[in-house]
């Protein structure tokens, strides 16, 4: 009996971890679609990076694939960047006017945007599955609160994964 609970323990621990690294890749992948110099192609890899992790999520925690759910995260990325897409598009002329600090301004913020976005949407999925599918049929008031609560972790933790590639780097020279 003690024996299986410790091998459901390390299997679930194991589950995490490989959730945490698909997080982590997908984190990445979204930092570099900042680069693409069209917004509406980057919100579309942006939102096809997001329904790619979503859908290794499931099959790491051995769900099925989502797909009204695939399907519903997909609408709210479209709605919710309509605030944030007039904002940019009323700043973008002004920020990258000013030659090269301006458009890296603007790759930067819109990069690290992404990124925890990505790492939010990451977490609340792998929340959901480690609950065994019922967190997302709750209150959306609760998804709210663990969006901006993740979010901010993202923040944080884009910083770390910087770090530690930069930290790589310099070893590798």
């Amino acid at each position: 009996m003690v024996t299986e609970l410790l091998v459901e323990e390390v299997d679930w621990e194991i589950e995490r971890l490989k959730a945490d690294a698909c997080i982590k890749n997908h984190v990445i992948a979204a930092m570099g679609v900042a680069l693409v110099p069209s917004f509406f192609i980057e919100l579309s890899g942006v939102t096809g990076i997001e329904v790619s992790l979503i859908m290794d999520l499931a099959n790491i925690y051995g769900f099925p694939i989502p797909n009204r759910l695939i399907a519903y995260k997909i609408l709210l990325s479209l709605i919710l960047t309509l605030g944030p897409l007039y904002l940019i598009i009323r700043l973008r002329p002004a920020i990258k006017m000013v030659p090269v600090a301006g458009q890296a301004a603007y790759f930067g913020l819109v990069s690290f945007t992404n990124a925890a976005t990505v790492y939010a949407i990451g977490k609340i999925f792998q929340l959901h599955f480690e609950s065994g599918g019922k967190l997302l049929s709750k209150d959306n008031s609760v998804l709210r609160r663990i969006f901006k609560q993740q979010y901010e972790n993202g923040k944080q933790r884009i910083t770390e994964y910087k770090t530690q590639r930069d930290l790589a780097a310099s070893q590798a020279t």
